[in-house]
């Protein structure tokens, strides 16, 4: 004779695996449908982040594009390292700020200031715009253009292997 106590248990554990899949069964299809949903998501949010990017470029070159001045107001005006370093000065910028609002690199903002290079015909049209602004305006232009973006990678690759020696 079969022991009661084991038929039972049996039983038992027969009931508690068919109600154990009857809940996970649709829990297990709700997970792969998420499971889906956030493959797609994760495809999407690196084009979406270009996008921005793209559009907030595209945004603070509309500004630039605010500042600059035309062709016939460049005629007659000289633009020297003094002047540029000076304009700076009075509206209160660095040269990140000052290159931000202009269009360029820091570096070349230092190059312009020291007589290194002389500003392009393009760079030139917004160095004349700016003497239009104002300190609070410049502040506020760059405030509208964002913060600064770092790099996240680093720019060269780095040369593996062993150095030869001098002969």
């Amino acid at each position: 004779m079969p022991n009661i106590a084991a038929v039972l248990r049996e039983e038992i554990i027969r009931l508690a695996r068919k109600e154990f899949r009857a809940t996970i069964g649709p829990l297990r299809k709700r997970v792969a449908e998420l499971t889906r949903s956030n493959a797609a998501l994760k495809k999407t949010v690196p084009a979406l982040e270009r996008e921005i990017a793209r559009l907030s470029k595209e945004a603070e070159a509309r500004q630039i594009q605010s500042i600059r001045v035309g062709a016939k107001e460049l005629k007659g005006i000289r633009i020297g390292p003094r002047s540029i370093q000076a304009q700076r000065k009075r509206l209160r910028l660095t040269r990140e700020e000052f290159g931000k609002l202009a269009g360029v690199s820091a570096n070349t903002i230092y190059l312009w200031e020291t007589g290194g290079v002389s500003p392009r015909e393009k760079s030139r049209g917004v160095l004349v715009g700016l003497r239009k602004l104002r300190a609070r305006e410049a502040k506020k232009l760059l405030a509208a253009a964002g913060p600064e973006e770092k790099r996240s990678k680093p720019r060269g690759k780095r040369r593996l292997g062993r150095r030869r020696k001098k002969r």
